[in-house]
């Protein structure tokens, strides 16, 4: 994990159960409009070029994605992933928060998109605005891109499913890993999500859209899990933090079923419940796998989030002898 709380799954842990909560601020780049006293959670300090082996990949990430990578690799590396599982049948599902570009990244494209009048152009941004964007820009703002890094640094080449950008996708993400694991469509599953709600230009979406309730302040975070058969950590002497008795996501109980009620613009249910938001903030697409990370330091009982769509996820972990 990488949370508000702390740098590790182990911090984050540790100062969960401390009772400890996320230290939060005012972004600079709101100061001046109608949301500068709005507060996100900070972060703590992250040596992202130390954990992950260098910094040749940290030019193409997004915040998220730095999380998302920083998240994975200690989850892999906690696992033996690489030791113990051949790279196909390893799998990846993950969800992803919403995409989103600093103004300095984008200004170029946006002033060469201008018309004489003044209005943004469409025609303008395929002709002159796209050419004047840094190539590497799409990187940064490609929702998939947290995962597919987590891909390349990982070396994981099986099956894989990405779903964004709320806790219901990150939830059916979850239990699209538990099937493949325990139909033998992947040894192991790589399973997580990051999200980056902290950024100034997905807070003022998250406040516009209504997302965000009075009091609530939103939080970057990240945490990723590995899942494999009781029969293969025990065979390889590994250390088993919980076992999944069930879980399930209402009204929904599939990631097929939630496309088929997308389709069907199925209405929203319960308002959320997300049991981190007081003391973590809201991360949205990460906060259900950081609930069932925390949930499996416990190691016995149940975890339950109602996210923005009105989807409730819930798991039930137990202690594993």
């Amino acid at each position: 994990m990488v949370t508000p709380l702390g740098a590790t799954a182990a911090e984050s842990w540790a100062a969960w159960r401390a009772g400890r909560s996320a230290a939060r601020r005012r972004l600079p780049e709101l100061a001046g409009t109608p949301l500068e006293a709005m507060e996100a959670a900070g972060l703590p300090e992250l040596d992202p070029a130390g954990r992950l082996g260098g910094r040749r990949m940290l030019k193409y990430m997004s915040e998220a994605a730095v999380l998302g990578c920083l998240a994975a690799h200690e989850a892999a590396e906690a696992a033996g992933l690489r030791a113990r599982f051949r790279p196909e049948r390893v799998g990846l599902y993950a969800g992803t928060g919403l995409a989103a570009a600093g103004v300095e990244d984008v200004r170029p494209m946006l002033q060469a998109s201008i018309a004489a009048d003044g209005e943004f152009s469409c025609r303008l941004l395929g002709e002159r605005g796209l050419a004047a964007a840094n190539p590497l820009l799409s990187f940064k703002i490609l929702a998939n891109m947290p995962p597919c890094l987590v891909s390349i640094i990982e070396g994981v080449k099986g099956p894989n499913y990405i779903f964004a950008p709320w806790e219901g996708q990150t939830a059916a993400a979850l239990l699209e890993a538990r099937d493949a694991v325990a139909s033998g469509e992947a040894d192991a599953a790589l399973c997580g999500a990051a999200d980056n709600a902290a950024h100034p230009a997905t807070l003022t979406y998250l406040v516009q859209s209504g997302r965000l309730a009075a009091g609530e302040f939103p939080a970057a975070a990240a945490a990723y899990l590995v899942l494999e058969r009781a029969a293969t950590a025990r065979r390889d002497g590994r250390r088993i933090l919980a076992r999944i008795a069930g879980m399930s996501l209402e009204p929904l109980d599939s990631a097929r079923g939630l496309e088929r009620a997308k389709r069907a613009e199925r209405p929203a249910g319960a308002a959320p419940a997300d049991p981190l938001a007081a003391r973590m903030g809201r991360s949205f697409a990460a906060a259900p796998a950081v609930l069932v990370a925390l949930g499996c330091q416990a190691a016995d009982g149940a975890v339950e989030l109602t996210g923005a769509e009105g989807e409730t996820f819930r798991a039930e972990l137990r202690a594993c002898p």
